[in-house]
Formats: structure tokens, C-alpha cells, sequence
């Protein structure tokens, strides 16, 4: 049995966006101490909204509000970081932990993304990252950006779109409702023996 977790915090700043931004290319400190020995920095499978630099978060999120035409409300939060993790027994079943070619790993990647567009809307997602250059693996990091509609005018609205998850799973919060919509995207896409994480 494998088990699936997910983390999400709120991105309210365009410091924050530029600091997730120094921290995928190993620029910061906390980067730069995570990497294994032997891995070079900055390996792993990763993709953004714009070319060439796929780890530019900043970049690729004025990208997504250009692409989309979204306005952002006074004091709410620009985007959400979501930290998607299955077992990392799971992406050893197929191969190395830190092998970009492990099948399971291209499907976690590939995965993570498609999850969040199925609830924050399709585009939604202007960002992803699996890192295989720590000790850790089989974590996906996501940046996310829903929009919805406002008096007419297309909006970034996370709440909204938690709300909708929140909804839809019958949790009695969103973050509840998060895990549990990661937990069954993954059952039914990536393994039916994987599981969700323990209730807190």
C-alpha cells in the first residue's frame, strides 16, 4: 500500500513568486543544501508557461495573466503552491527514485498537473517541478493560478476554486478536501493501491 500527500500554501506576494522561483534554480541556500552529492543541480523534470525557462515562476505567471486576461482582487492570495507527493516506494517500483526516465516518475509529473487542472481549470497551472537532484523524491511542485469569473471580468480566485473542491469531496475544509481529491486522482490514474495520507 502506497499513500499520497499534498501541502498547499497560499502565494501572496510577487516576492514570494521570485523567491519559489531562486529556490527551483538553486540559488537559495535551502536549494543549494538540499542537493545530493552527486546529483547535479536542478536535475529533474520541470515545465512552465515560458519558453526556455522553466523554472521563472514570476515569469511564467505574468505569462498565465497576460494568457488569460485575469485581473488580480485587492489582498488576495496571486497563486497557489501545491506539493504533491505519493510513496517514493511507489516510483522504486519502476525503476531509480532519480531516474527521469522511471516511468513513474514521468507519470507522477504528468499527473500532478492534470489533477490540478481538473479543479482549478484547464491552463490553471503555470508551473510544475519534480526534483531529482535531493534525497527525497516522488514530490511534484505546482504552481497554480485558477480564474474564474467576476461581475464579468476573469479574476484569479483560489478560494473559489478550494471552495469547489471543498464541495465536491464533501470535506469539511479545503485542505481536507485537497488531499483527499489528490489521493483519489492518484488511485484511479496512477495505482490502486495508493492511498490517502492519515487524517491530522
Amino acid at each position: 500500500m502506497f499513500k499520497a500527500a499534498i501541502r498547499v500554501n497560499k502565494l501572496t506576494s510577487i516576492a514570494q513568486l521570485r523567491g519559489q522561483s531562486l529556490h527551483a534554480q538553486r540559488h537559495d541556500e535551502t536549494g543549494k543544501m538540499r542537493v545530493r552529492e552527486d546529483a547535479e543541480p536542478g536535475a529533474g523534470l520541470a515545465w512552465s508557461k515560458l519558453d526556455g525557462n522553466d523554472r521563472d515562476y514570476l515569469a511564467a505567471f505574468k505569462i498565465h495573466k497576460s494568457e488569460t486576461g485575469a485581473g488580480e482582487r485587492k489582498g488576495a492570495p496571486l497563486a497557489l503552491q501545491a506539493i504533491c507527493v505519493v510513496s517514493p516506494e511507489w516510483v522504486e517500483k519502476a525503476g531509480d527514485l532519480h531516474d527521469p526516465d522511471n516511468p513513474h516518475n514521468r507519470q507522477l509529473f504528468d499527473q500532478a498537473k492534470a489533477w490540478a487542472e481538473s479543479w482549478a481549470g484547464a491552463g490553471a497551472v503555470f508551473g510544475s517541478r519534480l526534483d531529482l537532484d535531493e534525497k527525497g523524491g516522488a514530490v511534484v511542485d505546482l504552481m497554480i493560478a485558477p480564474v474564474r469569473t467576476s461581475r464579468g471580468k476573469p479574476v484569479i480566485s483560489t478560494n473559489k476554486a478550494m471552495g469547489e473542491v471543498k464541495a465536491l469531496t464533501g470535506e469539511r475544509n479545503e485542505y481536507s478536501a485537497l488531499q483527499t481529491s489528490w489521493a483519489d486522482w492518484c488511485r484511479d490514474t496512477l495505482d490502486a493501491g495508493i492511498v490517502r495520507g492519515p487524517r491530522r
